[in-house]
């Protein structure tokens, strides 16, 4: 039996038809996929433009624990947080003291989009452990 997947939707659609697939097979789907996002991101964070000082940046990371089939990737909120700033840094902010909008230097979304692939591929290989393929 062989799967082929196009995109993440499909296979989240895929997956639901397949009977005998538990929550806690797809939690552990979730877990190594968020891992690997995870990894990638903290291996490239100072690879987009962000000058590396105090290396907060890099410990900011953070992954949750699935829940209600979803799961989380990238900094605490608030701004208290280590790493408050990543979020300025996607998604540009306005500078007060400059007066002008600096613009931003992605880095989440590109290493997402760059990652999907290996994300899926993740998945499958957890689906496929755990239906004995």
């Amino acid at each position: 039996m062989e799967l082929e997947f196009e995109g993440l939707d499909e296979l989240i659609n895929e997956i639901d038809r397949i009977e005998g697939l538990t929550d806690d097979l797809k939690d552990q789907a979730l877990i190594k996929g968020g891992d690997l996002l995870k990894d990638k991101i903290t291996a490239e964070v100072y690879s987009h433009g962000l000058t590396r000082r105090s290396g907060e940046a890099q410990e900011a990371i953070v992954r949750t624990n699935p829940a209600n089939n979803e799961l989380f990737v990238g900094t605490q909120g608030g701004k208290k947080q280590p790493g408050f700033y990543l979020y300025m840094h996607e998604f540009g902010y306005y500078n007060v003291r400059a007066q002008r909008f600096i613009a931003p230097l992605p880095l989440v979304s590109i290493v997402y989009e760059n990652s999907k692939d290996s994300i899926l591929n993740e998945y499958v290989n957890v689906f496929k452990k755990g239906m004995g393929m």
